[in-house]
């Protein structure tokens, strides 16, 4: 026999990766600054992947996964400093009324 859920799979307060979903603009909108910071980095790693010799000392799959760490960190740093200005700029978008569009 099969037993009906009682509680939804996903809570309210949570997005389908469990992440707490952002409650306002300004914090969806640095969501969005880290994320676009995030590619930003990997971007540019993967184009210097492509001049990285082999054999080098920060080739292997160890340090890759270091350095994706590293990214994250660096990204979630940059984004709460709001100097690339994507986050004010969005809020400042995104908030204003349609009348004045």
């Amino acid at each position: 026999m099969i037993n009906t859920l009682n509680q939804p799979l996903l809570s309210g307060s949570t997005d389908f990766t469990g992440q707490p979903k952002p409650q306002n603009l300004e914090q969806a909108a640095d969501q969005f600054e880290v994320m676009f910071l995030r590619q930003v980095l990997q971007e540019m790693r993967k184009s210097a992947d492509v001049f990285a010799d082999e054999d080098g000392v920060f080739s292997s799959r160890e340090a890759r996964r270091m350095r994706d760490f590293y990214d994250d960190a660096l990204a979630q740093e940059l984004a709460s400093q709001r100097s690339s200005g994507i986050a004010s700029l969005l809020v400042q978008q995104l908030s204003t009324p349609a009348a004045e569009k």
